[in-house]
């Protein structure tokens, strides 16, 4: 019967390879252009933190837990939709939202439409002053109310 002691004498040692020196000059010039701990946190790589590395995921969470909390009592004080619709913040639609932007600028463009319909059928001036509509005057619109008080 053999001993603990016999069989780690037995044991032989792992055989160590030597590393080919192009393997070592690669790593060299990998090191040498590895970032900065500075770098790494800029980037987002490394948290930027106070706390012990064993702490810092629990302390992420916690940042997390936070947030939600937060935004959990923003959602609970936010105004209903009624209230939005009221101070014209929602339009009070069928639309889908996805949609709605569409549909105002269709509306737009239908106003747009209407009005220069409206326009192009518009009698000139001349046909104004004849049936008496618009005076003949070559005072200032905002003015002609004072004219006619003068005379």
């Amino acid at each position: 019967m053999t001993t603990s002691a016999d069989n780690s004498s037995n044991v032989q040692p792992a055989k160590i390879t030597a590393i080919p020196s192009e393997t070592l000059e690669i790593l060299e010039h990998k090191l040498e252009r590895r970032p900065t701990r500075e770098e790494l946190q800029s980037h987002n790589v490394l948290k930027t933190s106070n706390v012990a590395p064993a702490l810092q995921a629990k302390a992420e969470e916690l940042k997390h837990r936070k947030l939600e909390d937060t935004l959990e009592k923003k959602l609970e004080n936010r105004p209903p939709k009624s209230e939005l619709v009221e101070h014209n913040i929602l339009k009070m639609t069928n639309v889908a939202p996805a949609l709605q932007a569409k549909e105002e600028e269709l509306k737009r463009n239908k106003l747009e439409d209407t009005l220069e319909k409206k326009l192009e059928h518009r009698p000139p001036k001349s046909e104004l002053v004849e049936h008496n509509i618009l005076k003949n005057t070559n005072v200032a619109p905002a003015l002609q109310a004072k004219e006619e008080e003068l005379k």
